[in-house]
């Protein structure tokens, strides 16, 4: 990965996380989309429009108008300086029109980036704080966990309802099962039943290097407190491994048990990340 003049976990998070911003990029219009040697941020809306005018008129859609922005932020305060003035006098890039840059509807940053945050900035952006969440990686295989031979790569068809049931019932916020057909599923194996399972989504970074991103972590239960959790987690880090170069995942910042776990288990835990918003945001548990 190239080197930002980032920490490792800030590098990591963004270099991983080229599917989104590629994604906001093509299928919307950009605002920014720029790395220095210590920042990152991009700010696009969605859906494509025509000129500054359209999107102030679409500004109060939620989600439409997104930002993320990572690292230094005295570099951050620097840019929305920029982005602002360059909007009035008409020079924001291919966006035609002048006038005030509306603040987007979601702005995630990196929790040190948030801290130094300009109150200018943070007055644009809105007072609502929150969905905050903390990102994990591993590079490294892992110490090999009891119950990891009950660890397999799960064929859909045959394990689906279990899949299924495992997930729904241990982890009913998650978006995994939307995803189900387009995850790689492992699970701890016991039987015809499953104790926990994991879903995975191969992703390449900005380096076109692949990695693993982990949704849908669930322990049956009724089986909780035997371990089952780790021994999913780590045997399918190990055994992803085998085949990319990292594995990433996010979990809520309230979730204190799975934290422990994580640690315990060795995996690298990057910054915490939190969103300012104009209107309430709501949080999930």
């Amino acid at each position: 990965m190239r080197s930002m003049g980032m920490d490792r976990a800030t590098e990591v998070f963004w270099q991983t996380g080229a599917h989104r911003w590629d994604t906001l990029a093509e299928n919307g219009t950009t605002i920014v989309f720029e790395r220095g040697d210590d920042y990152a941020i991009i700010a696009a809306s969605i859906e494509p429009v025509a000129d500054l005018d359209e999107l102030r008129a679409r500004e109060h859609e939620e989600g439409f108008f997104r930002m993320t922005a990572i690292g230094n932020p005295d570099s951050i305060n620097t840019v929305l300086d920029r982005l602002q003035d360059q909007a009035r006098a008409g020079s924001l890039g291919s966006l035609r029109g002048s006038g005030e840059l509306p603040a987007p509807s979601r702005a995630m940053f990196q929790g040190d980036t948030m801290a130094g945050l300009a109150q200018r900035h943070r007055d644009w952006l809105g007072k609502h704080e929150g969905h905050r969440w903390d990102f994990f990686y591993s590079e490294n295989p892992l110490p090999v966990q009891p119950g990891d031979d009950r660890i397999q790569r799960l064929d859909l068809g045959t394990w689906r309802a279990e899949i299924e049931r495992v997930i729904s019932a241990s982890n009913p916020i998650t978006s995994a099962l939307e995803d189900l057909d387009s995850l790689t599923w492992y699970g701890y194996v016991d039987g015809e039943l499953l104790g926990g399972a994991m879903g995975v989504e191969r992703r390449v970074d900005l380096d076109g290097i692949e990695g693993s991103h982990f949704a849908g972590l669930g322990t049956d239960p009724a089986l909780q407190g035997r371990g089952i959790g780790g021994a999913v987690m780590s045997g399918t880090i190990n055994r992803e491994l085998e085949e990319t170069a990292i594995v990433t995942f996010g979990m809520w910042s309230w979730n204190d048990r799975a934290r422990k776990l994580y640690h315990k288990l060795g995996i690298t835990q990057g910054h915490s990340y939190s969103t300012l918003a104009r209107t309430p945001l709501q949080e999930y548990a």
